[in-house]
């Protein structure tokens, strides 16, 4: 070997040294940071979370921890707790996990075990359980650009409190439901904000009776004109829907046995969320809809009006089991034809 192979080989040796001295370096610089990291949202998190008690709202994370070294970082709690002290409201959750890219830490994924417990004074109350609740978001510098949640084999029961009469008694109703599966998906489209909300099989059953229908498969796809802020300003709220207007693209009902109605048109929400617009909407097999829907309203002025549209409808389309028609809502009053046939909620 010559002395310039052996200089060479020296100098080889040289590079591959410092190279495994550069990796060992970054190694400990980042494994550094991460726990570091780490440590800052244990400590800090409780603290950050305590100080908007005062304020009349406060969340807590019960047996607080940071894992996923080395390529993730996630905030795990054993319990979650949220108290909304201005409202009268409280809920409580099982398990949180969440987790994210150390490289992608605008992506992440959140887990939600059950049960959940959610109480609104003065008297409605929610006890509710699933197998699996699984959310995702990204993140810009902006904030929140895209959000969803999926849900399978929810199940619990509500109470609610029971309506005219029967209310000033302080009477309520139990009201159990379940659904197989269910999504809902946000995302900022420009300046709007989309929305698109799925339900497979939900049934519901009120103070231990039966099935108020058969089980539902519904699923809607909504536009919000100049609502795209709601996702960096924490999601919806009471009244953030007010004074904003948009299109519902598609609300499907699917009942089985051809039981399916679909609506879609344009609508606006006044200052005190009360709906007005002009809907498009098909209904397939009307006389299987009539049939389950007077067992919901199963009294006498309830029946009748369930009846009334439905020969309506019949009407309408010449007698045949299926119509299209056009549904004006005015002030959250909803006019087939120039007759009122129900009443939608504020928003």
């Amino acid at each position: 070997m010559t002395a310039a192979d052996i200089a060479e080989t020296t100098g080889g040796s040289r590079k591959i040294k410092w190279l495994a001295i550069g990796i060992l370096l970054f190694v400990a610089l980042y494994s550094a940071a991460w726990f570091l990291v780490a440590n800052q949202i244990e400590t800090r998190l409780p603290a950050i979370l305590s100080e908007h008690k005062g304020t009349g709202s406060s969340a807590e994370c019960g047996g607080i921890s940071v894992g996923g070294f080395p390529f993730r970082i996630g905030l795990f709690c054993d319990t979650v707790r949220l108290d909304d002290a201005t409202r009268g409201a409280s809920a409580s959750f099982g398990a949180l996990r969440t987790a994210a890219q150390v490289y992608q830490p605008g992506r992440a994924v959140i887990e939600l075990d059950g049960p959940a417990e959610i109480r609104v004074s003065p008297s409605l109350s929610v006890s509710a359980d699933w197998s699996l609740m699984h959310a995702s978001m990204r993140a810009t510098l902006s904030g929140v650009d895209r959000t969803s949640m999926t849900y399978d084999q929810l199940a619990g029961s509500a109470v609610l409190p029971a309506l005219e009469e029967d209310a000033l008694a302080g009477a309520t109703h139990k009201l159990a439901f379940n659904a197989g599966h269910g999504e809902a998906h946000f995302r900022q489209n420009g300046k709007d904000l989309d929305t698109a909300l799925s339900v497979d099989g939900f049934d519901a059953k009120v103070d231990g009776g039966l099935s108020l229908l058969p089980p539902v498969n519904a699923s809607t796809e909504m536009t919000f004109v100049d609502r795209a802020s709601l996702m960096n300003a924490g999601g919806l709220h009471p009244g953030a829907l007010r004074n904003s207007k948009g299109e519902m693209r598609n609300l499907t009902l699917d009942l089985g046995n051809g039981m399916v109605t679909t609506a879609s048109g344009p609508f606006t929400v006044n200052d005190q969320g009360l709906i007005s617009g002009e809907f498009s909407v098909t209904m397939k097999n009307i006389e299987g809809w009539r049939q389950n829907l007077v067992k919901v309203f199963s009294n006498e002025d309830g029946t009748a009006m369930v009846n009334n549209i439905a020969n309506m409808l019949t009407a309408l389309a010449d007698g045949k089991n299926e119509a299209t028609v056009k549904l004006n809502v005015r002030d959250g009053i909803a006019f087939l034809a120039f007759f009122p046939i129900g009443e939608l909620p504020q928003l």
